[in-house]
């Protein structure tokens, strides 16, 4: 029996989804503010349990989206995975947006932070094109009469034209259920890493000089 574990953590709604031979089995959502550290563990035991533990392959998505939520789910995805000793793969979550069938190419307007939204191309759930950043409005109604797709979004109120809606861990088993095993072994190679518009921002502890504080050794 193939059983297929989705997680998506990208944004404050998470998602647990279990497929099995294709069919969908299991499916929940939980909400944190702050973070999925803690709701996490409960879906993802149930999901385990309905299958005895058997999964086949695990999908994780990465975003864009919360930079500790989708680390949650990706860590949380790998551990299983090491334990089990199964593949791992990572889809990025705006390319599995719950949407109808009929919308097969969409633009995906993020909020970027810092003043900025975003904007990716994608069509038949792959990326087409690397983000684009625009800091005005203007900028964004120029981007949609060019292109003249439909936009998605995951925020609320980002703009008028916008179709709200949300990632979806059933879409991701799904898209993950439909790739040949070159395609799963291909990916599998690495482990899922969180999609980032930007390079994280680290800062760089303060070096001790010679007022710093005195380490006596015994």
């Amino acid at each position: 029996m193939n059983n297929v574990l989705s997680i998506d953590t990208s944004t404050q709604l998470g998602q647990i989804a279990l497929l099995s031979d294709g069919n969908l089995v299991y499916e929940e959502a939980f909400t944190s503010e702050r973070s999925h550290n803690s709701q996490i563990f409960s879906p993802l035991e149930k999901a385990l349990n309905l299958c005895d533990g058997k999964v086949s392959l695990i999908v994780v998505g990465t975003g864009p989206g919360s930079y500790t939520g989708v680390r949650i789910g990706i860590a949380a995805g790998i551990g299983i995975s090491m334990v089990k000793e199964i593949n791992i793969i990572g889809i990025p979550s705006i390319c599995a947006a719950e949407l109808g069938d009929d919308i097969t190419e969409y633009l995906f307007l993020g909020d970027a932070r810092r003043g900025e939204k975003y904007f990716v191309t994608v069509q038949n759930h792959q990326l087409q094109s690397d983000p684009k950043f625009v800091k005005s409005d203007d900028n964004i109604v120029d981007m949609i009469s060019i292109s003249k797709k439909s936009i998605i979004s995951f925020e609320d109120n980002i703009h008028p034209e916008a179709i709200k809606t949300k990632p979806s861990a059933i879409k991701l088993a799904h898209l993950a259920n439909q790739m040949t095993n070159n395609e799963i072994n291909e990916l599998s190679k690495s482990s899922p890493v969180p999609l980032y518009l930007r390079s994280p921002f680290i800062t760089k502890p303060k070096k001790i000089g010679k007022t710093g504080p005195k380490v006596e050794l015994n």
